[in-house]
């Protein structure tokens, strides 16, 4: 009775290996003014997340940007239109406002967090970046295999983005100091759990392998 061998070189064996720069996309998840500024850890998240981008920029690691809106009010899904009346604390859908749309100041980045050209900017309706996007079929292209992921919500988001990634076959890190929620302890309870789902690491552990340095992890 024979067996097909595994595919271990589709296993990282290091730290170093898993984030090689060539083989890694760096993901900076709902960096807007009306999401990732609502963070209670924003006054940290910044410069971790700076770190990051910088690390990636030298490095020549890929750089995608999710950016986040909602459809007009009659085209939503009721799953989102339930979430907006807890949100907004109404009890009828006609009572709703707008939230992220288009072109507003919520769907704006942060002020210091714009992309540069060369990057990836990925509009999107909903919390996957695989989700109704190209992203998977750019990182194909690229020859992607691992996701490190900055952003807001640890628990939305940045969450279910990982999970999606690893039913694709991505290798997935979360940035644990660059990411933030609506609550700092939805934030610590998502990371908890994504430990069992991901590697979990700080920015500075990320960027000292793109600058070439090591740190013990």
């Amino acid at each position: 009775m024979s067996s097909r061998p595994l595919n271990f070189q589709q296993l990282p064996t290091s730290f170093a290996e898993l984030v090689d720069a060539k083989r890694t996309v760096l993901v900076m998840w709902d960096m807007q003014k009306g999401l990732a500024g609502n963070a209670p850890n924003l006054a940290t998240l910044k410069p971790a997340a700076a770190l990051l981008l910088a690390a990636a920029e030298e490095a020549g690691v890929l750089v995608a940007w999710s950016q986040h809106s909602f459809p007009a009010m009659e085209n939503m899904p009721g799953p989102w239109l339930a979430w907006m009346m807890r949100k907004q604390g109404v009890a009828r859908p006609e009572d709703l406002k707008p939230m992220f749309q288009a072109g507003t100041e919520a769907t704006q980045f942060l002020d210091g967090f714009a992309p540069l050209p060369h990057h990836l900017v990925l509009p999107k309706q909903q919390p996957s970046l695989f989700l109704d996007t190209p992203f998977d079929s750019h990182l194909k292209a690229r020859g992607i295999r691992t996701i490190v992921v900055a952003g807001f919500a640890t628990d939305i988001g940045v969450d279910l983005t990982v999970r999606h990634g690893n039913a694709l076959g991505y290798h997935a890190v979360v940035a644990e100091d660059a990411c933030g929620a609506y609550a700092q302890a939805s934030h610590d309870r998502s990371i908890a759990f994504l430990r069992d789902w991901a590697n979990v690491a700080t920015s500075a552990e990320v960027a000292a392998v793109w600058q070439g340095r090591s740190l013990s992890m």
